[in-house]
């Protein structure tokens, strides 16, 4: 199920602190369903509210997330 949601935008709902799981919420089907995460940067605090990637999964739901207002597109 989490790898139907990489490349999803996501938001915090629980923040996500080094060594420990967060949760965001992903727009899936119909609804929004709420996911374990944890930062793809291991050192990262992403904070409740945050606008996220998913960028990965890690088996059963729990995904891999990265802040959009750190990334950059290429030109």
């Amino acid at each position: 199920m989490a790898l139907d949601v990489v490349g999803k935008l996501a938001r915090v709902t629980a923040d996500i602190t080094p060594g420990h799981f967060g949760e965001v919420l992903i727009e899936v089907r119909a609804g929004t369903e709420r996911f374990p995460a944890c930062a793809a940067a291991q050192d990262q605090t992403i904070r409740k509210h945050t606008q996220v990637l998913v960028v990965g999964s890690l088996g059963g739901r729990t995904v891999e997330v990265s802040p959009t207002d750190v990334m950059r597109l290429p030109r």
